[in-house]
């Protein structure tokens, strides 16, 4: 099975789909025989990955990759991957132009009975359509015209990303949620002192659809001492000088600062330093990073705009309509609380997102969802 993805490992830029077939590889490579297919360059990055760095990134997940460059040499490279006798390939864009529009195009022109099973990954979702709209919806209409979604499967991970592949007339869209991170031990949430700033960390990509400039909105507008670190890759230079402006705005009382770009494997180890993790995002077909905080023992402070909801009544944090005021006080009352309760809230969330490491029933589904696709058209 040959999985097509724009970005994997050793990327450290790559956002949440390289953490979903991470997953994916870590939970089913012993029924499947998968090979990954990515670009060599990480996102935005002049240079291409090391060759050392591409072996070890191969001897961790353990299963073949292919790193493919920049250019016409990407279309050879893809060229000679798809004659190989695949049984199904599965694609994790629906926007990419190498790593979807690309091989559907050559699927249409030599191998029409091809099994393709895609996944948009949040792309086609509301918040993530309404960042750069009509040059996607031209993209979208233009593949559409082409004749390149014709006899493909898709793949939603939530109800809501279901809905948004259904409303652009795809068929048939199999909802199976994604698979969990592996993960040796988690780490032990701590208290800091009672004198300390409140300690936030935001964990994505630096582009509007993950909202930063929003929680920096927030942030302004508080009435206690906060230490936020930005951790994350810059997807959009533009959007990121506005959080620049932003953030030098910011109150006495408010310090952030910005850490740049971490690998996959040390997410969870990263935000374990951390009280209160804030995404305003303003779509999220999963929210990987979510989960992860939730392990790392993080309180959340979310939008209501990814499947992780119902957050307090489970007493592990807050997901909340996209108004500024609803996320002021919810900072402000988090602060507020004895450090034993966030203590107690934190170990609280770390336990929610233990629970849902045991997701026997979703690797079983991803499995079936996997061999049903791959004999769609034999």
């Amino acid at each position: 099975m040959l999985v097509l993805n724009p970005y994997f490992l050793p990327s450290s830029k790559g956002g949440g789909s390289v953490t979903a077939v991470v997953s994916l590889v870590a939970h089913l490579k012993n029924d499947f025989e998968f090979v990954v297919a990515a670009s060599a360059h990480d996102l935005h990055t002049a240079e291409p990955f090391a060759d050392t760095a591409r072996l070890d990134a191969q001897q961790k997940i353990g299963i073949k990759l292919h790193h493919l460059p920049r250019g016409l040499a990407a279309f050879r490279h893809m060229d000679e991957l798809l004659r190989q006798p695949w049984d199904l390939i599965y694609l994790n864009s629906i926007l990419s132009p190498v790593f979807t529009a690309l091989p559907l195009l050559l699927r249409r022109l030599r191998l029409p009975d091809l099994p393709v099973l895609l996944a948009p990954r949040g792309e086609l979702m509301r918040g993530a359509l309404m960042q750069r709209r009509t040059k996607k919806l031209i993209y979208l209409r233009l593949m559409r015209g082409l004749g390149l979604f014709r006899r493909l499967q898709f793949h939603a991970t939530s109800e809501t990303e279901q809905q948004a592949v259904r409303d652009f007339g795809f068929s048939p869209v199999h909802l199976v949620a994604d698979l969990p991170p592996r993960l040796r031990a988690l780490p032990q949430p701590h208290c800091p002192a009672s004198s300390a700033p409140l300690k936030i960390v935001f964990l994505s990509r630096i582009e509007a659809k993950k909202n930063l400039l929003f929680a920096l909105e927030t942030l302004a507008q508080v009435k206690v001492p906060v230490a936020l670190d930005i951790v994350g890759p810059v997807g959009d230079a533009d959007y990121w000088a506005a959080c620049r402006d932003a953030m030098a705005r910011l109150p006495a009382w408010v310090q952030a600062h910005y850490l740049g770009p971490i690998d996959p494997g040390q997410v969870v180890g990263t935000l374990a330093k951390y009280e209160l993790f804030f995404l305003p995002t303003q779509a999220e077909n999963n929210g990987y990073v979510i989960h992860e905080a939730l392990l790392a023992g993080c309180s959340l402070l979310i939008s209501d705009q990814t499947p992780w909801r119902q957050l307090a009544a489970a007493g592990v944090g807050v997901d909340l309509p996209l108004q500024v005021p609803q996320f002021v006080q919810a900072v402000d009352a988090f602060a507020a609380l004895p450090a034993g309760d966030r203590l107690a809230q934190r170990q609280r969330a770390q336990a929610f997102g233990a629970a849902r490491l045991d997701a026997e029933a979703d690797i079983a589904a991803m499995g079936a969802l996997l061999a049903q696709a791959a004999s769609a058209h034999r």
